[in-house]
């Protein structure tokens, strides 16, 4: 849900709902309501929330991915859009995604990384035979996990790298993006 990821970026940036609706130029009681869920914002209005946090817009898209076609359709717009790269694996039976932009392709080793711990960690916990330290333990990990995402969304170095074709990694300021 869209106010969900508001609240949680909010929350992450270290805004009160009264700064966010300052910085945004949104009524307090509207940036409520989106978090509450009781309205749905405008796309001038996620505009405004965004650009007054420091983020693109697109953090707050759900892409609603279910089917290999939804996957296929975000890989080909990813691939129209900036330089990637697949290459075959030596047996011919998986592919390698790579990025041409440095910064992109040192985020994908750091979220390798993190993956790799991540699921390593959550089989662990499955292991736990108490229902209840399970469950506890498993929306621990998710709140890492999200708290991660948000940090690599919202505070990566070279986060705001253009890495558009062409664009030859041109780095915009904050100030660009307001």
């Amino acid at each position: 849900m869209i106010g969900d990821t508001i609240r949680a970026y909010r929350e992450f940036k270290g805004l009160t709902q009264v700064q966010l609706a300052e910085l945004s130029e949104i009524n307090v009681g509207t940036i409520r309501k989106y978090e509450l869920g009781l309205r749905k914002p405008k796309p001038e209005q996620l505009e405004k929330i965004a650009s007054s946090m420091g983020l693109n817009v697109s953090v707050f898209l759900d892409f609603n991915i279910e089917t290999v076609g939804d996957v296929l359709s975000l890989l080909f717009a990813i691939d129209d859009s900036v330089d990637m790269i697949l290459n075959k694996t030596d047996n011919d039976q998986n592919v390698i995604i790579e990025f041409k932009n440095k910064t992109m392709q040192e985020f994908l080793v750091k979220w390798c990384q993190f993956k790799n711990v991540y699921e390593k960690e959550k089989q662990e916990i499955e292991m736990i035979e108490d229902e209840e330290k399970r469950q506890q333990e498993l929306t621990r990990l998710d709140a890492v996990k999200q708290e991660w995402q948000l940090r690599a969304m919202g505070t990566t170095i070279g986060c705001h790298t253009i890495v558009k074709k062409g664009s030859d990694s041109m780095k915009i300021r904050l100030d660009d993006l307001t």
